[in-house]
């Protein structure tokens, strides 16, 4: 591999697809660390490009605007065309390109430190997108200096974060600087809501839906309990359960298909007005509104179903504290209520707390949500220490890699949970080779 000192440019020479194989694993993963760099650098200046395209097919040119005379609608669809990109790599670039084009004209002043990060490779074009969106413009209860400050956070933390996690903290770090506005933005993704059906040509129907995070919470919920067997869900010990789960393994439907038909018998049941022990089992689907006890005593401040990005307001929870089905989970600070000692499993109570404390696996950048995680003993069951200190939330992949290759989870003095490789682990770049500290996924006990 070798660089054109003379520019920015990176020229990489590539081995051949065999001569990859045959690379050692530090060298193949900084040939794609590299790679990353350099598509970086490409996408900024795409992103600059795409902006001055967007400009000159400003809607208000009308039909003399370049994507109207290039036969296109839209600036984002001209620029698909060009560059193959999907709709929402398309509208990422302009969106990028529109700040880093307003910092340069001395405008959007709270996000040059993203146009910055974008120029010089540091910062992905998606990720950048995903903080402007998220945190939005100034207004009266915040100021450029304030988002200035958080989009600086942001970048700080997006070598190690997807577009997908900046996005999500961008949006929290916006409600925490304006909870008032919370409830606006709820109210404006709930007005957005919809649900449309139309026969296609061939006799099927198809459905389009747009859910709120409430409802989506409700449906996600039900669907994620019902087919959680083959989804990488808990293991089961009560001998019903677990013939339960091994008949829907052996079911030949797929997944997809297996969705459907469960979407269908939920509305049927509902429909005859039965129970839903038939369709999901012992464990009926819960649907909990986890909100910090402080928050709901002042009526300030916000919550989030669980398995959701998104906040709602206070009075949302108010009013799902009062609503069959729904499970609320108050927050103390970070500490849940211990709920019980002796049992060898982790009873519902204490699920459901170490489930808040988490909000899915714990392991890493892991994503998988809440319904597929399985409790973990920090220090081995002896007969009493089934706690909720000594519990944590792990997906079923990562708990099995945590007992077979030995690694461990240890709970510091200060309150911080630690991931340990086991001995011996290689030192690749990218990949732990040092205990990493575990953070919460929960949107209300991340700070930034």
């Amino acid at each position: 591999m070798a660089r054109n000192s003379s520019s920015d440019d990176t020229i990489m020479v590539l081995p051949s697809v065999v001569g990859v194989g045959s690379l050692a694993d530090d060298a193949l993963l900084a040939i794609q660390g590299e790679l990353g760099l350099a598509l970086r650098r490409l996408d900024a200046r795409a992103a600059v490009v795409a902006a001055e395209i967007a400009r000159r097919s400003d809607r208000a040119l009308g039909q003399q605007g370049l994507a109207a005379r290039a036969g296109e609608s839209s600036a984002e669809k001209l620029i698909q065309k060009l560059t193959g990109a999907t709709a929402s790599e398309a509208r990422a670039l302009t969106a990028a390109g529109k700040a880093l084009d307003a910092v340069q004209g001395g405008g959007s002043v709270w996000l040059s430190t993203v146009a910055e990060a974008v120029s010089c490779g540091e910062l992905s074009v998606a990720s950048a997108a995903a903080i402007a969106t998220g945190i939005g413009e100034p207004s009266a209860a915040v100021s450029s200096s304030d988002l200035r400050e958080v989009a600086t956070v942001l970048v700080s933390c997006a070598g190690t974060a997807t577009p997908e996690d900046i996005a999500k903290a961008a949006r929290l770090a916006r409600a925490r600087l304006d909870t008032d506005s919370v409830a606006d933005l709820e109210e404006h993704r709930r007005s957005r809501r919809t649900l449309s059906w139309f026969e296609t040509a061939d006799g099927m129907t198809r459905l389009h839906a747009l859910l709120d995070s409430e409802s989506a919470a409700i449906i996600t919920g039900a669907l994620a309990t019902a087919l959680s067997p083959r989804r990488g869900g808990p293991r089961f010990v009560d001998p019903a359960e677990v013939q339960r789960a091994q008949d829907m393994l052996d079911d030949p439907r797929s997944n997809d298909q297996l969705a459907v038909d469960t979407l269908v018998e939920i509305v049927q049941l509902a429909t005859r007005a039965a129970g839903a022990t038939a369709m999901f089992g012992q464990k009926s689907p819960a649907v909990r509104v986890h909100v910090q006890a402080e928050a709901l005593q002042s009526s300030r401040g916000f919550a989030y179903f669980e398995g959701q990005s998104a906040l709602v307001s206070i009075s949302t929870a108010e009013r799902h504290l009062c609503l069959s089905g729904i499970l609320p989970i108050l927050l103390d600070g970070h500490t849940p209520i211990d709920a019980g000692r002796t049992q060898r499993l982790h009873s519902p109570r204490q699920r459901a707390a170490i489930t808040a404390q988490w909000n899915g696996c714990a392991w890493g950048d892991c994503d998988r949500p809440p319904q597929f995680t399985e409790v973990h003993h920090l220090d081995p069951f002896n007969g009493t220490n089934t706690t909720l200190v000594n519990g944590i939330s792990l997906c079923r992949f990562h708990h099995m890699q945590l007992h077979a290759n030995n690694w461990s989870i240890q709970k510091r003095p200060d309150g911080s949970y630690w991931l340990t490789p086991p001995p011996g682990q290689p030192g690749l770049p990218g990949l732990h080779a040092q205990p990493t500290q575990l953070h919460s996924k929960c949107p209300l006990q991340q700070t930034g």
